[in-house]
């Protein structure tokens, strides 16, 4: 059986790159976190608003962009959104070298709230909201205010 003896110097070269990739861990659970609480916002948002009055979104959400008709119904759609890293990783490149790369995609969320006699219906969400696991997530941006924390 031959064992291999590490030369001298690539112990701490390893725990460097060992770092490195503990370092970006942390900052990925770090987003992931506060995605999760605007996706669960976003969520919230579809239950907790049906029964708010007109009055009380234009308070919380501001002005809509787009507004528009259908017999008895008023439809007021906002839209929110950026840019966002879509994934990093640590990719060794040699035995003294780490590398991180990432990707950027544009999101954004159309919410549009159905409204009869002043009084929000129903709440949907259209467009790039989030990733596979951050669903919505653009969208929470737009109700944060008008949810209970």
């Amino acid at each position: 059986m031959l064992w291999l003896r590490p030369k001298k110097g690539m112990i701490l070269k390893t725990s460097v790159e060992l770092a490195l990739a503990f370092c970006l861990i942390a900052l990925m659970s770090g987003c992931t976190s506060e995605r999760a609480e605007r996706v669960e916002t976003a969520n919230r948002a579809q239950t907790e608003m049906i029964g708010m009055s007109k009055k009380e979104l234009l308070l919380c959400a501001g002005v809509p962009v787009r507004e528009a008709h259908a017999e008895d119904i008023e439809f007021l759609t906002y839209i929110g959104g950026g840019d966002s890293v879509g994934g990093a990783a640590a990719v060794g490149t040699s035995p003294n070298t780490a590398v991180a790369a990432g990707a950027s995609h544009h999101r954004y969320c159309e919410a549009t709230f159905a409204l009869k006699d002043e009084t929000i219906q129903k709440v949907t969400y259209q467009g790039r909201t989030g990733g596979v696991f951050s669903k919505g997530e653009q969208c929470g941006f737009i109700v944060e205010n008008c949810v209970r924390h």
